[in-house]
């Protein structure tokens, strides 16, 4: 049906007619969304990895002898969380899949300041609702905690130092893919006795959003941080980075 649809918008704005927007005609959306709703399949449940969950990810990998790729998945997990991010977006998908031009390489990482970064800007190149690959600049913010995104990124960045190819790689040159990511995390949650069936890649993410809902982060700029396209009206909106980046300690709150 969106397919089709994309082909009569398509014909529309060739004729000259004007740009149908999806939002201005919401009895079709609702058609679409029930149609959506009677097809699909069960919807399988995921659980989010919220501040407790992620505190003791961090103590369990820290705590890990093979101290490069605990710092990787450390790295990975807090630029996950933190930048309300798809796991996609951070890993490739196998061990030959790596592009330069659609995943993340060390080009992509960078600072405000070298000699104290108050925040990290992340170039996510490609994603799911980003089929053009316009790109998105994702900003980490610092937290002056144990639990701080800039922080566990830089000190990966540095151990790592520079090189081609994707930015997380274990020590053993193999990249960090989804598979792995996931894995390590439903390892380190098992070890700390969680059942871990209903965490995925994703859970960083739902995480994310439910922390900053509980922490009274206004609905607008929950939607700018995880790129929502629900709203198209957020386009438009410009929000300071000072604020998108003061994001990281809110959601701490009094987290230590």
């Amino acid at each position: 049906m969106k397919s089709y649809l994309s082909a009569v918008r398509y014909a529309q704005i060739a004729l000259g007619l004007g740009n149908p927007h999806m939002e201005d005609m919401a009895r079709l959306e609702y058609v679409i969304r029930e149609v959506k709703r009677l097809k699909s399949g069960p919807s399988r449940t995921r659980l989010p990895i919220t501040l407790p969950l992620l505190t003791q990810l961090r103590r369990s990998w820290v705590a890990n002898r093979l101290r490069r790729d605990a710092l990787m998945l450390w790295a990975a997990a807090a630029m996950c969380f933190f930048g309300f991010l798809r796991a996609g977006e951070v890993v490739v998908p196998s061990d030959s899949a790596f592009d330069p031009n659609v995943y993340l390489s060390y080009t992509d990482i960078s600072v405000d300041s070298h000699s104290f970064p108050t925040y990290v800007a992340v170039n996510i190149k490609a994603s799911k609702t980003d089929p053009f690959r316009r790109g998105v600049t994702v900003y980490l913010g610092r937290t002056h905690s144990l639990i701080c995104p800039v922080v566990a990124v830089l000190k990966y960045v540095v151990e790592k130092g520079f090189s081609k190819g994707p930015l997380f790689v274990f020590e053993d040159g193999r990249p960090l893919t989804r598979e792995r990511f996931v894995t390590a995390v439903r390892e380190a949650l098992a070890a700390a006795g969680v059942d871990t069936a209903k965490y995925c890649g994703h859970s960083f993410r739902i995480g994310a959003a439910t922390t900053a809902a509980e922490r009274g982060i206004q609905d607008s700029l929950i939607r700018t941080m995880g790129r929502w396209e629900s709203s198209a009206y957020l386009l438009y909106i410009r929000t300071p980075r000072d604020k998108i980046c003061a994001v990281a300690k809110t959601l701490l709150g009094d987290h230590k």
